[in-house]
């Protein structure tokens, strides 16, 4: 009786999904959030849009609840935001390019085109191919060449001179903020009259491993500094390298400083204020679906508010180059001009030539 029961419990979490909610005076769960494999305490993505997601229905009395599907895959997420609907959702949350096959699949059926959705990071793709969202589907993407290069001229301008770049995934996102975090230390230098050697690579996941925390082990025993973490759960392992050799690293996507002491700043996406943005142009009836692409002019991208753990480089110092960012003052080389480098730097022909105080050595 007890393994039938059991059962029956599995199965059920498996059709509904685990989740938080909270009561309204009309009993209904209009929020929802699908999460991917981090979960909602994940300090990325997931949490970000979360807690957005919590404090509006919290402040508003409006029922909200998260899903973990119960398989990290395009049928486990469209099997989520299935459930949410069903379930009453409004509005629903996609915080992550996992989700773009899921999306395409279900944009264009009827069931859901009086359900928008706020999708973080992707836009919606089938077969295999990127299509145009639906008009109920706001996308939002971000300019990472902003807080990549606000990251990188922070380190220089710090006194590091030894950098590291660990991207995950060679996709336009993670390219970007490499591109982003180099343009940065070349200006930083100038200014300061210092060369800069950067070691750069991908390892090609965005999951931890023992291979990536050896490589970033010998990169800072052989003189590196600190290494921008720019991929998922690739963190964890440089993280760890960093810790065991006394080195530094610079987080990404949030503020990753309460995961490692290690982390002296984080180029940060505002996921938080962009979904919180949508949740009120929703009841506000001004939701607009498209795809956007967001950045400094209006603060969804920057480098973490903390800027105790740099040793020079201070926040008023950061509000004069993120006021030239914000601003358009700075021209960006971005993986859209260097198409066929395949996100390799040493083969990028106007980045090169941009690039007169730092020396790259990269490891494909």
């Amino acid at each position: 009786m007890k393994k039938l029961l059991a059962s029956m419990l599995i199965a059920a979490m498996a059709l509904t999904g685990c989740g938080g909610s909270s009561s309204s005076k009309s009993g209904k769960t209009e929020l929802a959030l699908i999460t991917d494999s981090g979960g909602i305490n994940d300090k990325s993505f997931n949490q970000s849009a979360w807690e957005a997601v919590k404090e509006y229905g919290e402040k508003n009395n409006v029922g909200y609840k998260y899903y973990k599907p119960a398989s990290f895959d395009t049928a486990g997420y469209k099997d989520q935001i299935k459930n949410a609907v069903n379930n009453g959702a409004k509005l629903v949350v996609l915080p992550g390019f996992k989700f773009a096959y899921a999306l395409g699949d279900l944009q264009s059926d009827s069931k859901y085109s009086k359900v928008d959705f706020v999708c973080i990071d992707f836009t919606p793709k089938k077969n295999g191919k990127p299509v145009n969202p639906a008009k109920n589907v706001f996308c939002a993407t971000y300019k990472e060449y902003q807080p990549g290069y606000l990251a990188g001229y922070a380190a220089v301008k710090d006194g590091y001179t030894k950098l590291g770049f660990m991207g995950g995934i060679a996709l336009p996102a993670v390219i970007n903020y490499g591109y982003g975090y180099l343009q940065g230390a070349e200006a930083a230098a100038e200014e300061t009259k210092k060369d800069v050697t950067v070691k750069y690579t991908y390892t090609g996941t965005f999951n931890e491993s023992p291979s990536i925390k050896t490589k970033a082990t010998g990169w800072y025993n052989g003189g590196t500094e600190v290494i921008f973490a720019c991929g998922g759960q690739i963190c964890n392992s440089i993280f760890a390298a960093a810790s065991d050799t006394k080195k530094k690293v610079i987080g990404v996507d949030s503020d990753q400083k309460d995961q490692s002491d290690t982390v002296i700043t984080s180029a940060m996406k505002n996921v938080k204020q962009t979904v919180a943005d949508e949740i009120k142009a929703v009841y506000a009836k001004k939701f607009k679906g498209g795809s956007y692409l967001l950045d400094a002019s209006g603060n969804y991208v920057g480098l973490s508010p903390d800027f105790s753990r740099l040793k020079k480089f201070k926040k008023s110092d950061y509000d004069k180059i993120f006021n030239k960012v914000k601003n358009n003052k700075i021209k960006f080389i971005t993986n859209d001009d260097e198409t066929a480098s395949k996100g390799n730097p040493t083969k990028t022909k106007k980045l090169k030539k941009a690039l007169k105080h730092v020396k790259i050595s990269y490891e494909g």
